[in-house]
């Protein structure tokens, strides 16, 4: 199988092609002119110098391939409206049709669970594949984003490529940067709180298991317009995953509980008063939701149509994402 992937350079992507190549695929990961690619061309991908916002160059970088990968996009909780369409929507749609007028039979969108709109977490019930869906609030951009590229996907794909839509949890394990940019920091500066009781489900779900969830969606037949959820099957709290952090990092564990509705104001207030930033970063309504509503997942459907299921306890993920954290904290401060 040839295989093309756009994002290879980040966590969820880099871990995709460690599964592409370890399968037996050939891979091909398309790479920013001023992007770090040697990691990749150590995994053994070939580099194709280009960019998700150049028309120009995707048709060129998906020819003679089988499948693509789509796991680029922006990830941020700030940004305008105009950076999230440029690249997460504008792009999503560039990047299809260059791909079906280069003949590749599989478009696999990795999207998120972000994608629902916050208000389904308060209803109590599962969300599932077949769960209806209606468009995120402008305030949660990254969410809104998502579910608007997923349509495009859905309603623009043209009928000679097969499209495949998953939907991730809350990913963990090693390369997740943000551990280093954001959540430390914030957390030393004592500005992390607990969200309300912090015993609300956060669907976990190590980066591997996604990866390997991401690479059957590109071969299983039965997988072909499906929209599908990778998300994990361990009951993981908001206080549990802030605590793993705490250790992680050998600092105090969060004591402070903030009730959601005035997290949910300060996150609005944030909003006004900071642009940019770790501040920026946590202090957001989409935040707010992401952290503090009950993540109620239900990916059995995933499960047995890719004969998938998480492999890696929260636990153990924990312990193998610090111990990449500590070696990389030591090589770049070296």
């Amino acid at each position: 199988m040839r295989a093309f992937v756009t994002g290879g350079s980040g966590f969820v992507g880099s871990h995709l092609i460690e599964q592409l190549i370890r399968r037996g695929d050939s891979v091909r990961a398309l790479a920013r002119p001023s992007s770090d690619h040697a990691f990749l061309k150590s995994l053994g991908a070939d580099i194709f110098i280009g960019d998700i916002e150049n028309a120009e160059s995707l048709r060129e970088a998906c020819r003679d391939c089988d499948v693509c990968y789509h796991a680029a996009a922006r990830v941020d909780m700030v940004g305008s409206e105009e950076d999230f369409r440029r690249t997460t929507i504008d792009g999503t749609r560039a990047l299809m049709l260059a791909a079906a007028a280069s003949g590749v039979k599989r478009f696999v969108h990795v999207s998120s669970c972000g994608a629902y709109h916050p208000k389904l977490y308060t209803t109590g019930a599962p969300i599932n594949e077949d769960t209806p869906m209606s468009e995120p609030p402008k305030w949660f951009m990254y969410g809104r984003a998502k579910y608007l590229a997923e349509r495009i996907v859905m309603e623009e794909c043209p009928s000679s490529m097969e499209w495949v839509i998953v939907r991730l949890g809350y990913v963990f394990g090693p390369r997740n940067r943000t551990l280093r940019e954001y959540v430390e920091p914030a957390m030393r500066d004592s500005m992390m709180s607990l969200v309300g009781s912090a015993k609300n489900p956060m669907a976990m779900v190590y980066v591997d298991d996604v990866a390997e969830a991401i690479a059957k969606a590109g071969i299983v037949a039965n997988a072909a317009g499906m929209a599908l959820i990778a998300a994990g099957t361990e009951h993981v709290t908001q206080r549990q995953y802030f605590d793993a952090l705490a250790d992680g990092f050998g600092m105090p564990r969060v004591r402070r509980k903030t009730p959601y509705w005035i997290a949910y104001f300060f996150g609005w207030l944030g909003e006004f008063l900071f642009k940019s930033g770790v501040r920026a970063t946590s202090i957001r309504r989409a935040s707010v939701a992401l952290t503090g509503l009950p993540q109620r997942i239900d990916a059995s459907k995933t499960q047995r149509l890719l004969n998938w299921t998480p492999k890696v306890t929260f636990d153990d993920g924990m312990a193998r994402a610090f111990a990449w954290y500590r070696a990389e904290a030591e090589r770049t401060s070296g």
